[in-house]
């Protein structure tokens, strides 16, 4: 009869690796969020489709549509007193928010595009991705 000297691992052997994982792509966060978009306004549009949103006089209709309701935008939001707020965030509120190259003093531009098309505020890795 043998008996082993030392077993292998001398010790419990728990090695834990958690890389930091690639940062999600725009057209895989697209992905996921068309779906679940497009069922929302499915719902919607069945609930409400015969709800009236306003009237136009034809003053309006020539005048360059100017007050009113033709068109469902959900990225941006002009206020003539408050200004134009991007999926709700103010330009002040934006230029803190969004990530800014590597000494920089003002948001990227893929940054706002991100957040235009998700409604998410990215991170640095996301907007360069």
């Amino acid at each position: 009869m043998s008996i082993p000297l030392f077993s292998f691992p001398p010790f419990p052997l728990s090695v834990t690796y958690s890389p930091t994982p690639p940062p999600q792509s725009l057209k895989t966060r697209l992905a996921e969020k068309i779906p679940e978009k497009a069922e929302e306004i499915k719902k919607f549009k069945a609930e409400h489709k015969d709800t009236v949103i306003g009237q136009v006089t034809i003053d309006q209709a020539y005048g360059g549509m100017r007050d009113i309701k033709g068109l469902v935008c959900e990225t941006s939001l002009l206020d003539s007193q408050e200004g134009i707020r991007f999926q709700g965030y103010s330009i002040p509120e934006l230029q803190k928010a969004l990530p800014k190259a590597p000494g920089g003093e003002e948001p990227l531009p893929e940054g706002l595009f991100w957040l235009l098309l998700t409604g998410e505020v990215p991170t640095y890795e996301q907007a360069n991705a």
